[in-house]
């Protein structure tokens, strides 16, 4: 049985949890905290960045594995539509269906709902949203979680760790987040660029009931609310800082946004903000030290994690 030490426990270590071969005995180090930028995720799968219509990266692969990886119970009943505002907008999108990488993702167009803007919602294929508090939960219960900040990892001799001075592993894997302490103290600068993003939790006069996005995503909560964001702001200069508190000035630029596309009247019922993980060449951080074969590392996964996670701790298992 080989002993695992997991630092961390966010979507990313979730992930390496869900998708642990057998013969691992997995202990996981986590600190709950405001600064689990997973717990505060909408939680969407999508494979299209929709601003700019193109495939995300690996997006086929790695919905596959996600699909395999998270429960069918904590999955969303529906997918996201792009509003379409105008004919070219509509003519576009059907246009882009016969793409050779789009075409796949790119599904029907179908009637606006009540309270939206537009002359018809785009389907995205494969895409749904993720109960993400409730997927790191389904899968906490399945390992073993010491409450432990993780003060000292030291590597022995042969190739094990020893943490906090007393526990000893056969292996680390360090998926801190967008803290990654740890990481870039073994790995050096790893060309992180933390971003921060606020959204809003708001009551609509009018409700569509499917998971919207226009300028911003729309996304129907289980209590009748809607979740609406997230902003998009840079100025995180490392990975020590809590995130900030919610602005006025950020609150206004979601809801001029949405009237743009959105009718009736939006009531301001709550407010959020996080720290998303994200790297100047927007790709994540996965692998094994190139020194110390047996520690590894899964991070970096930015505003795509809860569809690249499974397949990157998939693969990081496979390298081991």
């Amino acid at each position: 049985m080989e002993r695992v030490a997991l630092v961390g426990f966010g979507i990313a270590g979730a992930s390496l949890a869900a998708t642990a071969p057998e013969g691992i005995e997995l202990v996981v180090y986590d600190v709950a905290g405001p600064r689990c930028s997973s717990r505060v995720a909408t939680g969407l799968v999508n494979p299209i960045v929709l601003k700019r219509r193109r495939v995300v990266w690996r997006a086929v692969e790695a919905l596959k594995v996600a699909l395999r990886t998270y429960p069918s119970e904590l999955h969303s009943s529906g997918p996201i539509y792009e509003v379409l505002q105008t004919v070219q907008e509509l003519n576009d999108w059907q246009a882009l269906s016969d793409h050779p990488a789009l075409g796949e993702f790119l599904g029907e167009v179908t009637p606006v709902p009540q309270g939206i803007h537009g002359v018809g919602l785009g389907k995205v294929r494969g895409s749904f949203r993720l109960n993400v508090i409730g997927f790191i939960e389904h899968t906490r219960a399945q390992v073993e979680v010491w409450n432990e900040q993780v003060n000292e990892i030291e590597a022995n001799a042969g190739g094990s760790w020893t943490i906090n001075g007393q526990e000893r592993f056969d292996r680390v894997i360090l998926a801190e987040g967008y803290q990654a302490r740890w990481a870039e103290h073994f790995w050096g600068p790893l060309g992180f660029a933390r971003t921060w993003g606020q959204g809003l939790h708001v009551h609509l006069t009018a409700e569509p009931g499917v998971m919207l996005h226009r300028s911003h995503f729309l996304i129907p909560e289980p209590n009748g609310s809607y979740q609406l964001g997230a902003s998009f702001g840079w100025g995180i200069d490392h990975g020590d800082q809590d995130p900030p508190r919610a602005l006025a000035d950020q609150t206004e630029e979601l809801l001029n946004s949405a009237r743009d596309w959105v009718d009736g009247r939006i009531e301001v019922q709550g407010q959020w903000t996080g720290i998303r993980p994200n790297t100047l060449d927007r790709r994540p951080r996965w692998g094994w030290h190139p020194e110390h074969a047996t520690l590894g590392m899964l991070n970096g996964l930015g505003s795509r994690g809860t569809l690249h996670a499974p397949l990157l701790a998939q693969e990081l298992w496979a390298a081991r």
